[in-house]
């Protein structure tokens, strides 16, 4: 094992750990283990470095609560190669090759030589009181005693962090791992904005099931709906469709501004007319959001009678499957790129029992497919046409669609598709 080392790096230190002569390096809680980690998430007895007959090391858990994590997978028994990234609890170790690091020999020193430490050198320049000037320095106890392993302590982080990322390879992999770190946390911190900003209940109204379906990229995307009871007309029913453009964070959190917004422009309109509302959302989004942005926004108000007032912009879209004729009729195709759709227009429909009107994000369209071509709203009426009238009544309608929408960009869609279906039940 001569020239392995492994760099171990957590919140609280860093340093080296000597490789030289072992057959298994011990590593937990516990203060008998070789390598002593001070982490709550770290098991008294964790896991175990072994060397086999040919000199090869391996991984080996010892059944730990919180499992061993070999480059971010979690492992039970592995071999252990140079650069690999070792994890347990919030500690990371590093498996690099101590000849590679020519920033820790002195000038001329041969290559694979061990470096002195520096208390080494102390007490060679300035024995103890007493003692003849060749005497041997007193035995220090520990593991480097036992001859198991030779420990650096770094007395200060700085000090620590720039020795470990002179070595370019190890830069770069502690790089990565960083990088990827933070991209994760930005998933999971869209996702939980994405998710905690929708409407946690919608509001519902007799004679009328409404669902909503959504699926998008693991960076989260820029779409929002919402169903509530309009202040000035309390028997009827409002539901909002859009998406600002971009993923993660930024794009997140624009989105529940935009759904936010819209809500409280409803709550304040002197009038029930979907259309300047979105106009008048549009506005003020142009103002607050980042220049630059795509909005789409649809407003949709159900009424007496399943009278169906729509105002939209952008790229959202509107399809009215109609029971008694079983065919579609595409109000507004989602995924609009023209000059005319950035203008909001009023459009108006009429459910009958057993009518569905499908309200979809601008995602619907324009998701494009393995070969560039965009989904489009005809593919998505084709589909909804080709749902036979039992397929219409299942529960899982939209996950049907969604579904077709996201095999169509080959199982990884670039941007949110949002579809949002309103059933008129028959009587």
């Amino acid at each position: 094992m001569a020239g392995r080392r492994l760099v171990v790096v957590s919140e609280r230190e860093h340093r080296f750990v000597d490789l030289d002569d072992l057959d298994v390096l011990r590593i937990g809680r516990a203060p008998e283990n070789d390598v002593v980690i001070k982490d709550d998430m770290v098991s008294r007895r964790h896991c175990q470095v072994e060397v086999g007959a040919d000199g090869r090391l391996r991984i080996r858990d010892l059944k730990s609560f919180n499992g061993t994590y070999l480059n971010e997978r979690r492992v039970r028994d592995e071999p252990f190669q140079l650069w690999d990234c070792l994890r347990v609890g919030r500690t990371k170790m590093f498996l690099v090759d101590r000849v590679s690091a020519p920033e820790e020999r002195a000038a001329g020193q041969p290559p694979g030589e061990p470096v002195a430490s520096p208390a080494s050198e102390e007490r060679s320049a300035d024995p103890p009181s007493g003692e003849p000037p060749n005497a041997e320095p007193a035995a220090v106890s520990g593991p480097e005693e036992m001859g198991k392993t030779r420990t650096m302590e770094l007395d200060a982080a700085a000090e620590g962090a720039a020795a470990l990322l002179t070595n370019k390879e190890l830069r770069a992999a502690v790089e990565g791992i960083v990088r990827r770190e933070r991209e994760e946390a930005e998933r999971q911190i869209s996702r939980r904005i994405r998710d905690e900003s929708g409407p946690s209940v919608l509001a519902s109204l007799e004679g009328y099931k409404v669902r909503v379906r959504r699926a998008g990229p693991v960076d989260g995307g820029g779409d929002f709906f919402d169903v509530f009871r309009p202040p000035l007309a309390p028997r009827a029913l409002s539901f909002c469709v859009g998406s600002v453009s971009g993923v993660g964070v930024a794009a997140c959190i624009a989105a529940a501004t935009a759904r936010h917004t819209l809500r409280g422009a409803c709550a304040c309109a002197v009038e029930d007319d979907p259309r300047a509302v979105v106009e008048a959302v549009a506005e003020v989004l142009a103002r607050t959001l980042h220049p630059g942005s795509a909005l789409s926004l649809l407003l949709a108000h159900l009424g007496e009678g399943g009278r169906v007032r729509v105002g939209c912009m952008g790229g959202t879209g509107v399809l009215h499957y109609k029971a008694a004729s079983e065919e579609v009729e595409v109000l507004r195709p989602p995924g609009r790129r023209d000059e005319e759709a950035a203008r909001a227009v009023s459009l108006e429909a009429q459910l009958r029992p057993d009518d569905r009107l499908l309200l979809a994000s601008d995602g619907a369209g324009s998701l494009r497919g393995s070969e560039g071509r965009p989904y489009g709203g005809q593919r998505l009426a084709d589909r909804l046409q080709t749902l036979g009238p039992e397929d219409l009544a299942a529960s899982d309608l939209l996950a049907r669609l969604v579904g077709d929408a996201v095999d169509f960009a080959a199982g990884a869609p670039e941007r949110d598709v949002t579809l949002l279906a309103i059933h008129r039940v028959g009587a």
